[in-house]
């Protein structure tokens, strides 16, 4: 139920991205609702997939749903980082520095998501 740090929310601002959502903890219907879910590093995958073993059994869930749990980094392009630090104890360069790996990471994501879907494209 939180905003993301200020200091991320005027970082992103100076580089025109308005940060407007509020978190919340990951749920069951999360792995049938979304065909991917990101984590933003090694620890936040660990405790994802652990959330998904504890809910398989009580909750109607593919038993493939596992595959859909990635790490952010993995679609970077431009930078060799394998996971997104926690700018929260840092200075200023450490969300510049997150928003520089966002940045790489979705711009790859997008053209993943649109060479895998070219076939609705075209039609």
């Amino acid at each position: 139920g939180n905003e993301a740090d200020s200091r991320m929310r005027a970082a992103s601002k100076r580089r025109g991205i308005q940060i407007t959502s509020i978190s919340r903890p990951i749920k069951p219907s999360d792995f049938t609702d979304f065909d991917l879910i990101l984590a933003m590093d090694k620890q936040n995958r660990e405790d994802i997939l652990e959330a998904f073993n504890r809910w398989k059994g009580k909750h109607s869930l593919p038993d493939d749903a596992h595959k859909k749990v990635k790490l952010m980094c993995s679609y970077c392009k431009k930078h060799d980082e394998s996971e997104v630090p926690d700018p929260y104890y840092g200075g200023a360069q450490g969300f510049e520095k997150v928003l520089d790996l966002l940045e790489d990471a979705c711009g790859s994501l997008l053209e993943t998501i649109l060479a895998e879907n070219k076939h609705v494209q075209e039609s």
